[in-house]
């Protein structure tokens, strides 16, 4: 029986996502799918027409310009529109894999029966540098992707040299368009919301040494509990996030202002060493070779 147990994909800047099948095609009027459960995971975007799909105890009518995500061995069903049938482009992957050759999903994929459509579907979490976890949706709406999902296919079908490493570039950046589109939405609900207030103000004033109480009076919590959701959301504790802020922030103005103590005073920092510390420690150079690589290249 699948579970609402999270399923922890990794950093996103460190996966090595693989397209294991691509194809686009029209329906047949009615034209069925499942129930069943597939090995990898697979991305559907409706080009145009109609379908319904059943994931779990959820069930989605998709138009042109939704997309729907089944993750793997998730009981699922997709039905064409007998009036309107779909045409769609689908892809099959794997998350994070050391080979770039296609593994076609054909035999492990699975009849299951109606009554496992009602199990919960295991959330997939991906790890974004700085912001956290972040959940990968099962039904959005991206119009603007299109393009993307037809280059994958055409690259899938012509095998042209090096297209394993041109589809892994193209999936990468649909994953990643893909998160950024979710965590847009999520900025105004759920648990980012309770943290909104204390999020702005680091972003605004990152020279200030912010105190996790002070961050938790702006929310309008007590500190031990802002601290617990602030953790649980962003993925660092409060202190750890202002110092990225920081560092992001002196990144910019490293190419702006002429001397590294500037900087170290624009952030609020009233010690060079511990500045320079903190720099090396996010990015692995000093605030002195980040200047001068940034300037020769």
């Amino acid at each position: 029986m699948v579970t609402d147990e999270k399923i922890k994909i990794g950093m996103l800047s460190m996966l090595k996502p693989r397209v294991n099948f691509a194809n686009k095609m029209t329906a047949e009027p009615g034209q069925v799918w499942g129930p069943r459960t597939i090995p990898d995971c697979q991305l559907i975007y409706i080009v145009s027409g109609k379908a319904t799909v059943t994931l779990g105890p959820n069930v989605f009518q998709l138009n042109p310009g939704e997309c729907v995500f089944y993750g793997m061995n998730n009981p699922h069903k997709l039905v064409s529109s007998k009036d309107d049938p779909f045409t769609f482009t689908s892809i099959h992957f794997s998350w994070d894999e050391e080979s770039p050759v296609p593994n076609h999903p054909l035999n492990g994929i699975k009849n299951c029966s109606t009554s496992e459509l009602g199990d919960l579907v295991s959330p997939y979490q991906i790890l974004v540098d700085e912001h956290g976890e972040v959940k990968f949706p099962n039904h959005f709406i991206l119009p603007n992707v299109e393009t993307l999902f037809t280059q994958i296919v055409r690259e899938y079908r012509f095998e042209e040299p090096g297209y394993t490493f041109v589809m892994k570039g193209l999936l990468t950046q649909l994953i990643t368009i893909i998160i950024r589109n979710e965590m847009n939405g999520k900025n105004s609900s759920g648990e980012r919301r309770k943290i909104a207030p204390a999020l702005e103000a680091i972003r605004k004033q990152p020279n200030i040494n912010w105190s996790s109480c002070e961050l938790a009076d702006l929310c309008g919590y007590h500190p031990t509990y802002f601290a617990s959701i602030f953790r649980e959301t962003i993925g660092y504790s409060p202190k750890h996030y202002l110092i990225q802020e920081r560092i992001r922030k002196a990144k910019q103005l490293l190419l702006e202002v002429k001397t590294i103590e500037e900087v170290s005073v624009k952030l609020g920092y009233t010690s060079l060493h511990y500045f320079c510390r903190n720099f090396k420690t996010v990015t692995g150079l000093t605030p002195t070779e980040y200047k001068i690589q940034s300037l020769e290249l």
